[in-house]
């Protein structure tokens, strides 16, 4: 996790208030309170992403934050407007009390196996979890008009096929696009018209309970949120003394059932790859060690951005979103020569491990990040199933044949991990992993089958043995971003750690042509079924 330079190490928060600014000034921040008290008070407001109650700043302990509780909200659903004062149980100090009992919230009462539970979802902490999931959109959301005159959004084919011009203008750092989850809210965002009422309703809230004391504007965060009928909330947080409410103090992750077009396509003009007719790597795919890259950044509150440097985007953990209806989101690239991108990626190296996460300008003065993002857990089982044809008629006389049992799997987008570029196709979409639990037996196997439906690589489905289904969610994530971290290929050191020498195996594919792409020939599926058998007897 980056660290906020002012802050010590390991502080805890313990509350989260007003966002104020100078009103001869355009940068906003968010009053910040730790424990043990800190001389800093307050943050970037476009640091959001690494705050949330009770969660360490500047943590020395790694580890991915997990869900305590699901939130299920079904059709017709009711949330009132509240304040964090309708939780008995704010604090032991007067002071935290006081300022945390004013901030707005959300109540949600559910009554389940007969017991009723009061929730009180802070809304900047939902707002958070929908919208505000990187610097660029929380600065974006306190303006009227930055997504309009950024964005060009067109739909030529009656709404299903959606264009998205992202103009020259635009500050939404390039990078970013590289992740799924980021781009997937995005264009919910620019093409669901409740989704955009519900962000154009922070401004206006804004602009209607905003104060001003002296030299200061003052304001404390309201929105209307949008329709969230059959959602789910993954949260952690704490039950008050008597149990009968629960405090949201922060919400992991976000199953969202909205609807969206078939296909959303970004369009930019520095939206390039290298030509490939020379056999050579794609642009960005150089080495990177996913687990230190994000400790390298301290980010400084005091200083202003450079638009000199392509701004560098900082992961912020493990927040997660999940489209139930997901649509095809694809970044529409066109092809360069490859000594063309040299200058862009020596001009990423430049920046050092101190940056700024305001908005880049002229006079700025340390390199721009932007922190935050979403891991995309979109189920895309059915979306791609043809990537994975060959693959899964072989699961299918693994079952029908030889009697193994398929109890799970899914299909996940691969994540953006440093300059890497291969988490995508070459045609721009996602290229995905997929899962399989499966029993043979008294033994139980995971599957991982990785998509190569571009032919870029050939590479072998993983046996992994003896995996624990409670860590199987933070391990499949270490895994995910280390099959992308280098070059494409499978993070044997990762799994050697994980699951020890002899915990994992690769089953190579069946040898012929366009096996790389799946177009495996039936009569070959039987020998490889065999050879997963044999593994697992």
């Amino acid at each position: 996790m980056p660290r906020i330079a002012g802050f010590d190490d390991d502080v805890q928060i313990v509350h989260i208030g007003e966002l104020f600014r100078a009103r001869s000034k355009r940068d906003w921040y968010i009053n910040v309170w730790c424990r043990p008290l800190q001389d800093k008070k307050s943050t970037r407001i476009s640091n959001l992403a690494l705050l949330s109650r009770s969660k360490r700043i500047n943590s020395s302990k790694r580890g991915e934050n997990s869900a305590e509780r699901v939130i299920q909200l079904p059709s017709g659903y009711q949330l009132f407007p509240a304040k964090l004062a309708d939780f008995p149980d704010l604090s032991n100090f007067d002071s935290v009390r006081k300022a945390e009992s004013r901030q707005n919230a959300f109540t949600y009462t559910e009554q389940k196996h007969g017991r009723t539970v009061k929730y009180v979802v802070p809304q900047l902490e939902l707002a958070r979890a929908i919208f505000l999931i990187n610097s660029y959109l929380c600065r974006a959301c306190l303006s009227s008009t930055t997504l309009q005159l950024e964005f060009d959004v067109q739909r030529p084919y009656f709404h299903k096929h959606v264009d998205i011009h992202v103009l020259k203008t635009s500050t939404f750092p390039l990078s970013a696009f590289d992740q799924s989850g980021t781009t997937m809210i995005l264009a919910w965002l620019l093409t669901n018209i409740d989704a955009m009422n519900s962000f154009q309703s922070i401004y206006s809230h804004y602009m209607r309970d905003r104060q001003f004391k002296g030299i200061w504007e003052l304001w404390c965060f309201s929105f209307d949120p949008p329709p969230m009928d059959n959602w789910t909330l993954h949260v952690r947080g704490r039950f008050s003394d008597d149990k009968s409410s629960y405090l949201v103090e922060e919400i992991i992750g976000i199953d969202i059932d909205a609807e969206m077009p078939v296909l959303v396509a970004f369009i930019h003009p520095d939206f390039v790859k290298k030509d490939n007719k020379d056999g050579s790597v794609r642009h960005g795919s150089g080495s990177v060690d996913w687990r230190d890259q994000e400790e390298e950044y301290e980010i400084d509150d005091e200083e202003s951005a450079s638009d000199q440097n392509q701004t560098t985007v900082i992961e912020s953990g493990a927040s997660f979103v999940r489209f139930k209806s997901p649509c095809s989101v694809v970044k529409q690239e066109r092809f360069t020569p490859s000594h063309k991108l040299i200058i862009d990626e020596e001009s990423e190296r430049e920046g050092g491990k101190q940056v700024s996460t305001d908005e880049p300008n002229q006079a700025g003065k340390l390199p721009s990040a932007d922190v935050g993002g979403k891991q995309d857990l979109t189920d895309r089982e059915r979306y791609y199933a043809g990537r994975f044809i060959s693959f899964d008629h072989m699961l299918k006389i693994l079952k029908f044949v030889h009697g193994c049992t398929i109890f799970h799997q899914d299909t996940f987008a691969l994540p953006k991990v440093g300059r890497s570029q291969q988490q995508m196709l070459e045609n721009g979409t996602p290229r995905v992993i997929k899962s399989v639990w499966l029993r043979h037996g008294g033994q139980q196997v995971v599957l991982l089958e990785i998509d190569t439906s571009d032919g870029v690589k050939m590479l072998s489905t993983k046996i992994l043995f003896g995996v624990d289904p409670a860590k199987w969610d933070e391990q499949y994530l270490q895994i995910r971003k280390g099959v992308v971290s280098k070059s494409l290929s499978w993070p044997n050191e990762l799994l050697d750690t994980l699951y020890g020498e002899y915990g994992h195996k690769g089953i190579n594919h069946p040898k012929h042509q366009g096996a790389e792409a799946g177009n495996i020939p039936r009569e070959s599926l039987e020998s490889w079924a065999l050879r997963f058998l044999q593994n697992l007897i």
